[in-house]
């Protein structure tokens, strides 16, 4: 879609306005308020039914129906119309919009399948590019300009399947996990009836097996708790209710002896050692240990943030995303944390495990305790659990309350075990054997299956939920995994095209300080990573390490890159309101190549304020002089007074109809000075310097005959030297030309000269002057391409000059001779 007409009424600042860009570009400048972004406005608002600039951060009480209109005016009397030319159809197709019914389109009945495409594209904002806009591609978060960037793309729905997978992921993983445990819990209860560190079932079957023998059984090929008794018979006597197997007790205090063992002690103090090194280390950082004591907050904030976007701990309102982006921060600061926490989890949960054994035996043995009565020992045994249970608690939250002071490294690694505590396993054990009779073996066998009958049962219950849990979580994750490589290879192949584009743009700009830049676009989980090379000392933000001129750069180029995607056939308009503030000359001229040889296809809309950019443009021949409107004199009433540029030629032509002479060599002078210093630039041709910066026509023009006359040498000895005869015979025949052309300008200037400085002798008429006019015309011709009607320029390999080249490329003389290529 490209404009051909716009006509502006009562938008914000512009009671009345008509331009006719005609398909082709079209710039507007003119002092800061002069009413340059109310015709971006005007074009958003027809394309889109809003204007962007009214919404965003900073917008809360500003509306369409209140501040669109100009001042003054009504919604009703705020429209906008425009004739736009449509890809597929020959004949223009003409829309409308008005501020009483933004929501609604004016057009023909039969044009709407044909728009709807391009207005579905333009909603989405990519057509209007200012410099608060650079600031979401450039200096945005990751999440943010994720978001931003999918927006764009129309891709948000796949973030939000991403969001409801990981959800479910994070359920099933949480579920197998306590599911895990169970099983683990169960599996340390057979441990302890059967006196085994770890878990195996060949280990358990025999034991099953051994007891089985003892009540003439026999061996079972299969741990099952059904199949534990089958076959038995219960020995004729059975300890009763309260009777204490003296076998099984003395195993539960074996259990406890052991913790004391030398090789058990060395394990749980190395474990405790490097647990208290770990938490002095974070507690030494207070930024660490504020991340780590929020990192766990933060995750389960961010699973509970809804729609609204509001926090759901406070229910404080944030705009929608926000709260996210800002708690994706937290997470992202807490990295180094996180890995601590990890590494602290497991320290802890060694340690907490020989604990809560510990705990499970001490528990057995005080109820041993008191069947007996031995009450001068139990204040002792339960000193003990309540320190087991006091450290199990202070190892639950290590950060914050390990290690307690009251249990030293050494007494940890016993397991805070009393020294008197192997006395009191004597009296018990004694007392025990004193009031109950020795079981049999075969009672101990029965009592011994019975208990692991009950432990099987559990663990059974216990593993068939964890599988259960498992597949559940598997499930999950093959989905969720699966979505993911489908998104990252659809998302990378797209990322890595806008990617490389954005490089492309970004080096043809910045060609003589950064031809080797790199950029890396990665989505990653809900966040899109961007980071830039740095004159090869490595990737970083955007933010980082680069200027706010290159920044601007960056945006633009990511933006260029994304529009060409976005609106590819649609949209051929792109509007750039304003945004090489930062930008400085040099690079602003690269500017007006890169959308001349990189976007010919495209029509650009160019607000600025900088009449020195509005003439580059002008030289690189992306805009002519009917391409260009000058906005002055805004009054809140009038609006702006608006100046349409015309032609130099055409105006020197009008000066000579009316015989002003003296007019019509004013302005051949002063274009020709302005034209003539753009040559120099374009060709670098070498100019006298001067402090005061006065420089002429005569400092301009002769250095860049000599600099034009010297490449085209340059061009016609290489051309020979490689044997092109066609490229070398068209150079010789303009070389025949540049003589003549010259000498007819030098010797013409003193009659403009003359007339400039108001000579009264030099009293010429229009025929005098014509032959000047005519002579500049031809010089004129010599620097400008007859098809772009750009500049001609000097292009560069590093720092060597390699050809003289337009924008169309057109013009095209190679300077490098065989044999010196390097």
């Amino acid at each position: 879609m490209r404009v051909l007409e716009l006509e502006i009424h009562n938008v914000r600042g512009i009671p009345h306005l008509l331009l006719k860009p005609n398909g082709r570009n079209f710039v507007v400048w003119g002092p800061n308020g002069s009413g340059k972004s109310a015709v971006v406005d005007a074009i958003d608002f027809l394309l889109t039914g809003r204007i962007s600039r009214l919404t965003g951060k900073g917008t809360r009480d500003i509306t369409l129906n209140k501040h669109g209109p100009h001042i003054d005016h009504k919604p009703e009397e705020a429209t906008v119309r425009a004739l736009v030319q449509l890809p597929g159809l020959k004949d223009p197709v003409e829309i409308k919009r008005c501020m009483a019914h933004p929501n609604k389109l004016e057009c023909e009945n039969a044009m709407t399948p044909h728009l709807e495409a391009v207005m579905a594209i333009a909603r989405r904002g990519q057509h209007v590019l200012t410099r608060r806009d650079i600031l979401k591609y450039i200096t945005a978060e990751a999440g943010t300009r994720a978001q931003e960037i999918q927006e764009l793309l129309n891709i948000t729905e796949i973030e939000g399947i991403r969001k409801a997978l990981v959800k479910v992921q994070s359920t099933l993983k949480k579920e197998h996990k306590a599911a895990k445990d169970a099983v683990d819990k169960a599996r340390g209860a057979v441990n302890a009836t059967i006196q085994e560190k770890t878990f195996r079932e060949d280990i358990v079957l025999h034991a099953v097996n051994k007891n089985r023998a003892v009540l003439i059984g026999q061996p079972i090929s299969a741990l099952l708790s059904k199949d534990l008794k089958i076959g038995l018979t219960a020995p004729t006597i059975i300890a009763g209710e309260k009777g204490i197997n003296a076998k099984l007790l003395e195993r539960d205090i074996q259990n406890l002896r052991n913790v004391t063992l030398e090789q058990n002690q060395a394990q749980i103090a190395k474990s405790d050692e490097q647990l208290r090194d770990l938490i002095a280390t974070i507690r030494s950082d207070p930024q660490t240990l504020r991340a780590l004591s929020r990192l766990r907050l933060t995750k389960l904030g961010m699973t509970l943030i809804d729609e609204t976007g509001s926090c759901p701990l406070c229910d404080k309102p944030w705009p929608p995303g926000k709260l996210r982006e800002y708690l994706e921060q937290q997470v992202s600061t807490a990295k180094v944390a996180a890995q601590h926490q990890k590494r602290i989890t497991t320290l802890s949960d060694t340690i907490t495990s020989y604990a809560n054994n510990t705990i499970a035996s001490v528990q057995k043995v005080i109820a041993a305790a008191q069947v007996v009565d031995l009450q001068d020992d139990l204040p002792l045994l339960q000193s003990w659990l309540g320190n087991l249970q006091g450290l199990s608690s202070a190892l639950s939250a290590a950060v914050d309350k390990y290690p307690d002071p009251r249990f030293g490294l050494d007494y940890v690694k016993r397991m805070l075990a009393p020294a008197e505590v192997v006395q009191i396993f004597t009296h018990i054990q004694t007392a025990v054997k004193a009031k109950y009779p020795e079981a049999t073996l075969e009672q101990t066998a029965w009592d011994t299956l019975t208990r692991l009958e009950e432990n099987l049962k559990a663990l059974e219950s216990a593993e068939t939920s964890s599988e259960s849990a498992e597949l559940s979580q598997e499930r999950a994750n093959i989905l969720l995994d699966s979505f993911l490589r489908a998104r990252d290879n659809v998302l990378e192949k797209l990322y890595d095209n806008i990617r490389d584009r954005f490089v492309g743009l970004y080096r043809q700009l910045h060609q003589l300080d950064e031809g080797k830049f790199t950029a890396n676009i990665e989505p990653e989980e809900a966040g899109l990573n961007f980071e830039v090379d740095f004159y090869g000392r490595g990737a970083h933000p955007p933010l980082a390490l680069h200027s706010e001129g290159h920044q601007d750069s960056m945006g633009l180029c990511l933006y260029l890159a994304l529009t060409e995607h976005l609106t590819k056939d649609l949209i051929d308009l792109i509007i750039l309101d304003d945004v090489v503030m930062s930008v400085d000359t040099d690079h602003r001229r690269e500017l007006c190549r890169l959308l001349a040889t990189s976007f010919p296809t495209r029509q650009f809309l160019i607000t600025t304020h900088d009449k020195t950019w509005e003439n580059q443009l002008k030289s690189e021949g992306i805009i002519d002089s009917r391409g260009t409107v000058e906005f002055y004199n805004w009054h809140v009433e009038t609006g702006p007074q608006v100046g349409y540029e015309v032609d130099m030629w055409e105006r020197i032509e009008e000066d000579l109809q009316r015989n002003d002479v003296p007019n019509a060599a004013f302005r051949l002078r002063r274009g020709s000075e302005q034209f003539f210093g753009m040559v120099c630039d374009a060709l670098q041709a070498q100019v006298a310097y001067k402090l005061n910066g006065r420089w002429e026509l005569g400092n301009f023009l002769p250095a860049a005959m000599r600099q034009y006359r010297s490449l085209l040498k340059q061009a016609k000895n290489a051309a020979q030297s490689w044997g092109d005869k066609d490229r070398f015979d068209m150079l010789q025949e303009l070389d025949s030309t540049v003589g003549p052309i010259y000498t007819r300008s030098n010797a013409e200037q003193w009659t403009m000269n003359a007339n400039v400085h108001y000579n009264n002798w030099a009293n010429f008429s229009e025929d005098d002057f014509r032959p000047v006019v005519e002579a500049f015309q031809d010089l004129y011709g010599l620097f400008v391409c007859t098809k772009c009607g750009g500049m001609l320029r000097l292009a560069y390999t590093g720092i060597k000059p390699v050809s003289v080249r337009c924008n169309c490329e057109k013009v095209g003389w190679n300077l490098t001779e065989k044999g010196k290529t390097k």
